[in-house]
C-alpha cells in the first residue's frame, strides 16, 4: 500500500518538482492558499485545514513567504505564512512525520566555511521567521529539517542571479557582473533536493530531529557562472560596480554521510538546459 504524502506549496517551485518525482510511489495531496486539483491530486486550501479528512504518513512543508533578489516581503506577510501556518500544520498532522524545508541563510554566514553545526545566526527577517518555524517543527519530536542553499532549476524564482544573468544575456547581449565577481555562491539543483528528500522518507528514525543541508559540493563565482551563461548565448560581460557581499562556502559531510546522498548534477549542464527552457518562453 502507497504511503501517504501532503506537499504544502505544492504549486511552488519546489513543491512542484516533488510532485512531479514522488506522484507515482507515493499517494499525493496537496495544500496551498486556494483549494483545488492539481491533475489528479486533491490541494486543500491553507485557510481551511479543518475539513482535511486525511492522516498522511509525511508531510513535506515546502510552503514560504520568501525575501530574496529585490524582493521584500512584509513582516507579516512573513510571520503568517512561516510561523503562524506551519504552527497550524503541525497541529493538523499531529501524528505525522514532517520534512521542513528550510534555508542555510540561518547560519551565521560570516563563518569561513559553513557545516550542519555552525552556530545560528539569522540576520534579517526572512531567515528569523525560517528559524521560529523550525523551532516549532523541532518540539514534535517527529521531523527533519532541511536547510536549502541557492535552489535552481526550470521555472526557478526570477528574482535570483541565475535567471537575472540569463535574461540579460538573453534580452541585452551583454552581462553585468558587480565587482571583480570573484563572490562565491553555492547553488543547489532541484532534483538533487528530491533525490535528499527521498532518502530522508528511507532514513527517517536515523535523521529524526537533525537539521540537514542540500548544498553542492563546490561554489562558484559569479563570474564563472557568468562565462557558463556568455559561452552559451554570445554574451559580452561586463564588471561594473562593487560587490562587498560575502562568499559563502558550504561542507555538509555530515549529511553526505548519514544519507548516504550526494548532490549528482552537473552544474555547467543544468546552466545550458535551463538557457535553453528560457529560449523556448521567448
Amino acid at each position: 500500500m502507497k504511503k501517504t504524502i501532503v506537499i504544502t506549496g505544492i504549486n511552488g517551485f519546489l513543491g512542484s518538482r516533488l510532485k512531479d518525482i514522488l506522484n507515482n510511489d507515493f499517494q499525493l495531496y496537496g495544500i496551498e492558499r486556494k483549494e483545488d486539483f492539481n491533475g489528479p491530486i486533491k490541494t486543500f486550501a491553507s485557510t481551511n485545514l479543518d475539513e482535511i479528512d486525511i492522516n498522511p504518513d509525511f508531510v513535506i512543508m515546502c510552503h514560504a513567504a520568501v525575501s530574496s533578489g529585490q524582493i521584500n516581503v512584509e513582516t507579516d506577510l512573513l510571520y503568517q505564512v512561516n510561523v503562524k501556518l506551519t504552527n497550524e500544520i503541525l497541529a493538523k498532522f499531529n501524528n505525522s512525520k514532517i520534512i521542513y524545508i528550510s534555508s542555510a541563510s540561518i547560519y551565521n554566514l560570516n563563518e569561513t566555511i559553513i557545516t550542519e553545526n555552525t552556530v545560528n545566526s539569522p540576520n534579517n527577517e526572512y531567515a528569523i521567521s525560517k528559524y521560529w518555524a523550525e523551532k516549532l517543527v523541532l518540539n514534535t519530536n517527529r521531523a527533519v529539517i532541511v536547510r536549502l542553499s541557492s535552489l535552481y532549476g526550470v521555472k526557478m524564482k526570477e528574482n535570483t542571479i541565475i535567471p537575472n544573468y540569463i535574461n540579460q544575456a538573453l534580452n541585452n547581449g551583454n552581462i553585468e557582473v558587480w565587482g571583480e565577481g570573484k563572490r562565491e555562491q553555492n547553488y543547489i539543483f532541484i532534483d538533487d533536493v528530491c533525490s535528499l528528500i527521498k532518502n530522508v522518507f528511507e532514513k527517517f528514525n536515523k535523521v529524526c530531529n537533525k537539521t540537514l543541508l542540500a548544498v553542492s559540493n563546490r561554489e562558484y563565482t559569479n563570474l564563472e557562472l557568468a562565462k557558463i551563461i556568455a559561452k552559451e548565448t554570445n554574451a559580452k560581460i561586463k564588471l561594473v560596480n562593487q560587490d562587498y557581499s560575502a562568499s559563502l562556502n558550504y561542507n555538509n559531510l555530515e549529511t553526505r554521510t548519514v544519507l548516504n546522498w550526494k548532490a549528482e548534477s552537473n552544474f555547467k549542464q543544468e546552466i545550458i538546459k535551463y538557457i535553453k527552457w528560457k529560449q523556448k518562453q521567448s
